[in-house]
């Protein structure tokens, strides 16, 4: 039962996208999978397994649950070849499955039966061993409308070891980012003891109104290093609870009722992403303007879109006008709250890697200072 990457070829164009075209390949040793967060139109998670020399793909919304009351459901969707388990980038506007990819698991997976009758005959069963999925799990085909153009399937955690209720651990909120990245930082952590950070660096300041150049001089925090911008990046979300947590050392910050915003910089170049990574550049060209007028020369800004109200209150609806305008947005504010980390924060070509229990917004006061 060999693989097919006709649907694949056929649905992009390889002159336009970054993707591989790829081929069918022969089997390895071991089989190989991977789960790619993809942030397309909607936001979801695309699972991989390898079989027969391509990646059988199911295109799961909400990710992989380890609670096994809950079932996913997976829609079943075209091969693809094993070489796109590595891929990571943008998919451009226009093409198919527009949007950001990261590699949000990779591993290894062990069938449990004869894979092949198991994907035919709809009802897989498999272990993972990968860097954020593990244990046993089910894949299985249910009954469709027929007004549905794609196989339904559910993904479920079998009772094992690993599995955790979904009202104690959400693996997708607690490890949201690239296993890249957990490498990149890994390895720089290796190498945090054996060189010797600079503590101040200069910074070339330009403005876009201005031709006037300045030297900006910042301290830098211990363990800073050298680090390349990450392209993609999806924030930590707030968790509802009962009550605050115990304990010292909690800050506290402002909850605003408007849409989260990401601002990525890169020199020039500046783009501004929702959460779930839809590029709304186009949408905010003046916010877009007075961002690249801040000078910085590569960051991750996080912060929310908001209109007030007469009384100075965030007021959703009005924000909700102001989008539906089709020229102007001069009521828009954006109120710029961290620089974005998670296991690690990013400035100006520098990075610093957070210890377990470290406070993010205290090791940020270095870059927000300079601002």
């Amino acid at each position: 039962m060999p693989g097919s990457l006709s649907q694949y070829w056929k649905k992009r164009d390889f002159n336009i996208t970054a993707e591989p075209k790829g081929e069918v390949a022969s089997a390895g040793k071991a089989l190989s999978f991977v789960i790619q967060k993809h942030a397309a139109s909607r936001l979801h998670y695309d699972f991989r397994l390898e079989l027969d020399g391509t990646l059988k793909s199911w295109a799961v919304p909400k990710g992989p649950s380890f609670d096994p009351r809950i079932r996913r459901m997976a829609v079943h969707v075209e091969d693809h070849p094993l070489s796109y388990a590595s891929f990571e980038g943008v998919i451009p506007k226009g093409q198919y499955g527009a949007g950001t990819v990261i590699v949000w698991d990779r591993g290894t997976w062990v069938p449990v039966g004869d894979p092949r009758k198991g994907y035919r005959e709809g009802k897989l069963k498999f272990e993972l061993h990968g860097e954020k999925l593990r244990g046993r799990w089910t894949l299985v085909r249910i009954n469709n409308r027929k007004d549905e153009r794609q196989e339904p399937w559910l993904l479920i955690k079998e009772h094992d070891d690993e599995e955790r209720p979904a009202s104690e651990y959400d693996v997708t909120e607690a490890l949201p980012d690239s296993v890249n990245e957990k490498k990149a930082q890994g390895t720089r952590r290796k190498a945090q003891g054996k060189m010797t950070a600079p503590k101040k660096v200069a910074a070339k300041v330009s403005r876009a109104k201005t031709s006037t150049k300045k030297a900006a001089t910042n301290a830098l925090p211990e363990g800073a290093r050298k680090a390349s911008l990450p392209f993609a990046f999806f924030p930590q979300l707030a968790t509802l609870v009962d009550e605050p947590p115990p304990g010292k050392g909690w800050t506290y910050e402002v909850k605003y009722d408007g849409y989260r915003l990401l601002a990525r910089i890169d020199g020039d170049d500046v783009r501004l992403f929702t959460r779930n990574g839809n590029d709304w550049t186009k949408k905010l060209k003046g916010l877009q303007e007075h961002v690249r007028e801040l000078g910085i020369a590569s960051a991750w800004l996080d912060g929310e879109i908001v209109v007030m109200d007469a009384k100075g209150n965030p007021s959703f609806q009005l924000l909700n006008v102001q989008f539906q305008e089709v020229t102007g947005r001069a009521g828009l504010k954006w109120d710029m709250g961290d620089m974005l980390g998670g296991a690690s924060n990013h400035w100006g070509g520098w990075t610093r890697p957070l210890d377990p229990g470290e406070s993010l917004s205290a090791s940020s006061k270095w870059r927000i200072a300079s601002l």
